[in-house]
């Protein structure tokens, strides 16, 4: 047997610290937004076409240099760029089931190193829940991605052999898929051996591609893009890179401590205590003052997650449907998706309290819920 060490996060709300961070740095952030072409004169692309999905409103963005970092888009905004471009990556399928935190040991993991095809399963303690995965399988790039049933039974044949008790499809709370930009090698290698390294590439007209790469070193992914946009395109610059120094929002005044603090104010179990500090560190004071405006009520009774921090996500995290709540800021249709639908109609009011909806969005809104969750 071997013991190692590993970190794990909640990907979401990483994601959605970076936009925080980088919105408080001064960076214009605006989200449901989408390209619809590249802007070009002489030939060298100045800006973009874009729609806000929301409105159904198009408008022009201007820019000295335009980053393309869509990940598994990247070939698709590349095409847009130049039709004839070869494509620079190869997307595979990264699918996973999430099970009752039974399943797994408290703090510590188990790493299948070879299964029945020499692909790597992992079954993890995750946010309060087990997390098995993950297939690597050849992927075609869509925007919402989903675990397919032999993916699914894959993973479970795996458990099988591992497991004194049986896993069935009964106990699966979610099961969901995402995609890895791999860069492409030589024909024939699979995904599974395929670099995660990342490249910076400029095309003729103009496009800057950060392609590749993964989460651990997505600082360095972007102090390489954007190092090579001020060089390529004389950006004014104040100095070096900042990255290595820089806290993400909430992670400054972060203290292990505060979980003890919660658990007293608000008469919270330890693991409720120790959600709301993960989630939101020193940003929580935000979500405590609306806490105490009465809107403590639970979304669903098993899970940690309160009224407080949908009306939070909308106000300072820039929520504007329930999907956004649900699966982009609360994590809760990626851990149960019995509990995210029962969640659902909660969520869906508050979004329409807050933001002045009528029936016909309110309605459109919990549609486009219940058919992203399946």
């Amino acid at each position: 047997g071997v013991v190692y060490y590993d970190g794990q996060f909640n990907d979401s709300r990483m994601n959605l610290s970076i936009v925080l961070t980088a919105s408080e740095l001064g960076a214009v952030v605006a989200n449901h937004v989408e390209t619809l072409s590249l802007i070009k004169k002489d030939q060298k692309i100045t800006g973009a076409l874009v729609r806000d999905t929301l409105t159904g409103k198009s408008f022009e963005i201007k820019a000295r240099c335009v980053v393309n970092a869509t990940g598994p888009a990247s070939d698709w905004l590349r095409k847009l760029d130049d039709p004839s471009t070869a494509d620079l990556l190869k997307a595979s399928s990264g699918a996973h089931i999430v099970l009752d935190r039974s399943f797994s040991a408290k703090d510590c993991g188990l790493l299948i190193p070879k299964t029945e095809d020499g692909r790597v399963l992992f079954l993890l303690p995750w946010l309060g829940h087990t997390l098995v995965g993950t297939t690597d399988n050849p992927a075609k790039v869509e925007a919402d991605p989903k675990a397919t049933d032999e993916d699914v039974k894959y993973i479970l044949r795996q458990l099988k052999k591992y497991f004194a008790i049986e896993v069935t499809e009964k106990d699966i709370l979610s099961r969901w898929s995402g995609l890895r930009p791999l860069v492409r090698t030589e024909s024939g290698v699979s995904t599974a051996k395929l670099s995660r390294e990342h490249f910076v590439d400029i095309s003729p007209s103009g496009l800057l591609t950060i392609a590749g790469g993964k989460w651990t070193t997505y600082r360095k992914m972007a102090m390489d893009a954007v190092d090579e946009a001020v060089k390529a395109f004389s950006l004014p610059a104040k100095g070096p890179s900042r990255t290595e120094t820089i806290s993400l929002a909430g992670g400054a005044g972060f203290k292990n401590e505060t979980e003890a603090q919660l658990e007293k104010e608000f008469g919270w179990d330890a693991g409720t205590a120790k959600y709301f500090n993960r989630s939101y560190g020193d940003r929580f004071e935000k979500v405590a003052e609306i806490l105490r405006q009465g809107k403590h009520q639970k979304l669903v009774s098993h899970q940690p997650y309160v009224e407080a921090e949908v009306l939070y996500a909308i106000r300072f995290e820039s929520a504007r449907t329930s999907m956004d709540i649900l699966a982009r800021r609360l994590r809760l249709a990626f851990l149960d998706k019995k509990a995210a639908l029962l969640a659902l109609p909660k969520v869906n009011e508050l979004l329409a309290e807050e933001l002045g909806w009528n029936e016909a969005a309110k309605s459109l809104d919990k549609a486009q819920a219940v058919q992203s969750l399946g």
